[in-house]
């Protein structure tokens, strides 16, 4: 058991599947009361929306102990390609409202003079990938978020950390992983080269992430075990930013 995590409030968003999944299981495991924001109930898309979803929690329990920015959204296409609708859709799930979670919860954390945030960036966070423009700027901008949060608010005792995820086995790689090598097989014939294998070779320890591995990393940075831990974007990729 990780220290500091049983009887704590949390909120986990896109709590549904992949690595929001074992996110919430996970700290459930752990001892907390999670609250899961995601469809259809909690559509991160309404940011009018965001500061009621988070009222409510405080309501029924009193207060926040932990904030975990999982929900992420990708799209496909180089910067030519995508759309200002295309970047204004990433950039609403995967930057705003985070923005306005965090926004809505630090008041909370404040007055109980202790918080932890979580949130989810990406390796690329620190790499370009191919295809990957406004998601990579996405996972960017949320780390650099998070640097500036923590200094502004490690002094009111709330942490703020981040984990970068590398290729992870969730829906939404395979998604990524089955759409870009449909292109690749139109352009190359049947000489193309599977994209799953691509990301793995990309990978020094040659596999995919298991989503509860990047659950383990999210709860130590929550609980008591990383209590001087502030402004932290973490890899947990295989070693893929190492290279």
């Amino acid at each position: 058991m990780l220290p500091g995590l049983a009887d704590k409030v949390a909120i986990v968003t896109g709590h549904r599947s992949g690595i929001g999944a074992a996110i919430e299981a996970l700290l459930r495991e752990q001892g907390c009361r999670v609250h899961g924001f995601d469809l259809p109930e909690v559509d991160l898309r309404d940011l009018g929306a965001i500061e009621g979803h988070v009222e409510r929690v405080v309501a029924a329990e009193g207060r926040v102990d932990i904030l975990v920015n999982n929900a992420g959204v990708t799209h496909l296409g180089n910067l030519v390609d995508t759309s200002l609708e295309d970047l204004d859709a990433v950039l609403t799930v995967n930057l705003k409202a985070p923005f306005l979670l965090m926004k809505a919860v630090i008041p909370h954390m404040v007055r109980q003079g202790k918080g932890a945030i979580v949130n989810n960036a990406s390796d690329q966070a620190f790499i370009g990938k191919k295809d990957s423009a406004i998601y990579g700027a996405s996972k960017a901008a949320i780390a650099q978020l998070t640097m500036s949060a923590a200094l502004d608010w490690g002094p009111r005792g709330i942490r703020v950390n981040c984990v970068a995820p590398g290729s992870t086995d969730t829906p939404m790689l395979r998604r990524v992983v089955a759409e870009l090598s449909a292109r690749r097989k139109l352009v190359e014939g049947d000489a193309y080269k599977d994209a799953g294998d691509s990301y793995k070779d990309a990978v020094p320890l040659g596999r995919f992430a298991d989503p509860r591995e990047i659950a383990w990393a999210v709860a130590f940075l929550a609980s008591d075990a990383a209590s001087f831990m502030t402004g932290v974007v973490m890899p947990v990729d295989g070693g893929g930013v190492a290279q």
